[in-house]
């Protein structure tokens, strides 16, 4: 049992284990069979707001000490099942969200400056260097999502913007998505369904936010013409309003 509020979950179904994160400054690793928590990690001197589980098991914290540690699992330590690899650091500002590239090769972390900062796997020994950062939002960013090439955040400024990541590793900003009356607490996305041709042309968001309501927009990668607006090509429609 944590000792402070839980801020995030994570899920390993591969290994059976279910991850969780708190203010109380650790994540638990419990045995999803018989529920069981089999280990108490101190991931980081203060907070930790957002935790992500890549496919191949390895684990991201996010803290407002400013960065996002990366742990593995040993299995060879009884003492120490989870050992950390390495601490990236997010340019002084608190961490707020997590999310990966469909394949693992770039993270992504959302900060409270309004920057979103990005992590690339390198070629061969699959360590992450940084590789920059990303500029719009002029609160916090408070959730991100990543499906095939867009990346979208959501944040206390009560918007969302979609970017989209070019071939030269550059992103793009496709639109700001302007509707909600509060911050943008979470956002989820996904290509194809019934609002959108099943290409990676279009995608379809939906955004929550502490407004009540729940939006899901429709995005047009052809119809932007990159500007960093909302575009012709963005429609949204409104599902549920909150009492």
């Amino acid at each position: 049992m944590h000792k402070g509020l839980i801020t995030s979950m994570a899920l390993n179904t591969a290994e059976d284990i279910l991850y969780t994160a708190s203010l109380d400054k650790t994540v638990k690793v419990w045995r999803i069979s018989d529920l069981k928590c089999i280990e108490t990690i101190k991931a980081h001197p203060e907070p930790i707001n957002a935790i992500i589980v890549a496919d191949d098991g390895v684990l991201y914290t996010a803290s407002d000490d400013a960065t996002v540690r990366v742990w593995r699992r040993n299995f060879c330590s009884h003492d120490q099942p989870h050992s950390l690899t390495v601490t990236l650091h997010a340019k002084y500002s608190p961490v707020k969200a997590l999310t990966l590239t469909p394949d693992a090769g770039i993270l992504y972390g959302g900060c409270t400056d309004g920057y979103i900062h990005y992590w690339l796997k390198g070629w061969f020994a699959g360590q992450l260097q940084y590789g920059g950062s990303i500029q719009g939002h002029t609160h916090a960013v408070m959730c991100l999502a990543s499906v095939a090439k867009y990346v979208v955040s959501g944040s206390a400024d009560s918007t969302s913007r979609v970017w989209a990541r070019e071939q030269d590793g550059q992103h793009t900003c496709l639109a700001v998505l302007v509707g909600h009356r509060g911050p943008i607490r979470c956002v989820t996305a996904f290509i194809g369904g019934r609002l959108v041709e099943d290409n990676e042309d279009s995608c379809t968001i939906c955004t929550g936010s502490l407004d009540g309501v729940l939006k899901v927009w429709r995005v047009t990668h052809k119809n932007v013409n990159n500007q960093c607006s909302s575009p012709p090509g963005t429609k949204y429609f409104e599902l549920y309003k909150g009492l």
